[in-house]
């Protein structure tokens, strides 16, 4: 595993700062084709004789990683679950090759990467990839996938947000131990699943629980580093000549970590990435996947500590990120212990963990069926920003969770009209694309959804994977 910022140096930053590269990740994820440090003398002796053709110098010494599943061609004749169970074995990768000199965090099993500019595992989405792959019977798969999580824990002591050395200082929505539990259940055999992977949730759990997650016994989003993100080292540094405020990286870095890049929730003004502000809330969606954490601990450790830690934070969710001017749930401000009043999906999250009373429950149910819900499924948020986690874009795993937080209360009616026009949308996409994307305009279905620091991607791990479960 190489990091390439240190090792490349000026090199690194120069491939960057060229723009000839739309796409800056791709140099990030690059294969070296030799030593990092005979590259490097070879740039700093072509650049001693003059101008460097840097596109010429970069197929001379890189490979770009190729997303092998672009080979794959959408048969006209198959259906949605057809083509999803087709396209499953282009989505999987071999165990990594340990000498590969490049930013890869080499995994020791085989793996399911997300599709497109994503040729490696990411943690949250590995979740709602599981869920299809269950459905689909790939047990084998999904045991490969957490063998590979716990092998990350016991190395680097978490799941990193992706399988990147750029990646290592963050983590992700924290699901590891929904996965245990959801894949011991379908196996049939939980107590030993939990045995298993009991030592790397625990250790997983500290993570979120003896950092700087933990401010005040609530948890915030957080990133180790503070500096420009080395997958959009170029963009970064240039905002950084313009001048950003201080702290901008580390709660650029920490939205990153939420999976939420970039959104409205984190900005003080909408329209300006600079205001984001992400470590200075608590975020509602993270404190109910650690009350969930702990439920799962407490069930599968019988450790009592566990069972109060989730009643205390199930209290706390339930009286302090619930607005009784809104009658919904939302972020907290923590200097003023105060709900930030927007209004975005991750409100669903407390129905989801069943941290809500049954009166608080039907309240958010109607706040987002009144702000939220829309023709093609659930927006992101109702603010429209630019930003490609707020409207007009909807995302498959907040779909799945709203749904499920709405069953979990009883609100049959509303989660079965989500259902219906989340998988309608999908429907709709690929019949006139042959493909399932990364997200998708909720507002116009078969309108392109926007925003973001990248092209739509396809593929696409988590709209596959929540599709074929919401499908039933």
């Amino acid at each position: 595993m190489e990091h390439l910022d240190q090792s490349l140096g000026d090199l690194f930053k120069d491939l960057h700062l060229s723009g000839l590269w739309p796409d800056e990740k791709v140099i990030s994820d690059s294969i070296l084709l030799s030593p990092a440090s005979e590259i490097l003398r070879a740039y700093h002796a072509v650049k001693a004789s003059g101008v460097v053709d840097l596109k010429a110098f970069y197929a001379a010494h890189f490979r770009p990683v190729a997303a092998h599943e672009t080979a794959y061609h959408t048969d006209p004749a198959h259906s949605p679950k057809q083509h999803l169970a087709a396209i499953w074995p282009h989505l999987i990768r071999p165990a990594d090759n340990p000498a590969e000199r490049s930013s890869r965090f080499a995994l020791p099993h085989p793996y399911i990467v997300v599709g497109g500019r994503f040729q490696e595992a990411y943690y949250w989405d590995s979740y709602f990839t599981q869920l299809g792959l269950l459905k689909s019977g790939q047990t084998a798969l999904v045991r490969d996938m957490l063998d590979n999580f716990a092998y990350a824990i016991t190395e680097i002591g978490h799941i990193p947000n992706g399988f990147r050395s750029y990646f290592l200082t963050r983590a992700q929505p924290p699901f590891f131990a929904q996965m245990v539990q959801d894949y011991g259940r379908a196996v049939g055999d939980l107590p030993a699943t939990y045995a298993r992977y009991l030592p790397a949730m625990q250790r997983e759990y500290r993570y979120f629980i003896d950092s700087a997650h933990n401010h005040n016994g609530l948890a915030r989003y957080w990133d180790v580093a503070d500096g420009p993100r080395v997958e959009m080292f170029g963009t970064d540094l240039e905002a950084q000549r313009s001048g950003v405020p201080a702290g901008y990286f580390r709660n650029l870095r920490a939205a990153c970590e939420s999976g939420w890049d970039f959104s409205a929730r984190w900005l003080t003004d909408p329209q300006d990435l600079t205001t984001i502000r992400t470590t200075d809330l608590w975020a509602v969606d993270l404190n109910c996947l650690l009350l969930r954490y702990e439920e799962i601990l407490a069930e599968a450790s019988g450790d009592s500590a566990y069972t109060q830690a989730a009643d205390r934070r199930r209290g706390a969710i339930s009286e302090r990120f619930f607005s009784e001017d809104t009658g919904f749930f939302h972020d907290v401000l923590i200097a003023e212990d105060t709900p930030n009043l927007i209004t975005t999906a991750a409100g669903m999250f407390p129905l989801y963990a069943g941290a809500a009373s049954q009166a608080q429950a039907e309240s958010a149910a109607a706040w987002m069926k009144t702000h939220l819900l829309r023709a093609g499924g659930m927006l992101t948020t109702d603010v429209t920003s630019g930003q490609q986690w707020d409207s007009p874009n909807g995302w498959a795993p907040l779909q799945w969770i709203a749904v499920q937080g709405l069953r979990r209360y009883g609100l049959h009616d509303l989660a079965e009209t989500l259902r219906q026009r989340w998988l309608a949308t999908c429907d709709a996409v690929f019949h006139a694309s042959g493909k399932f994307v990364e997200k998708y305009n909720v507002l116009d279905p078969l309108a392109a959804s926007t925003g973001g620091e990248y092209a739509l991607q396809d593929g696409f791990g988590w709209s596959n994977g929540v599709y074929l479960d919401l499908a039933e």
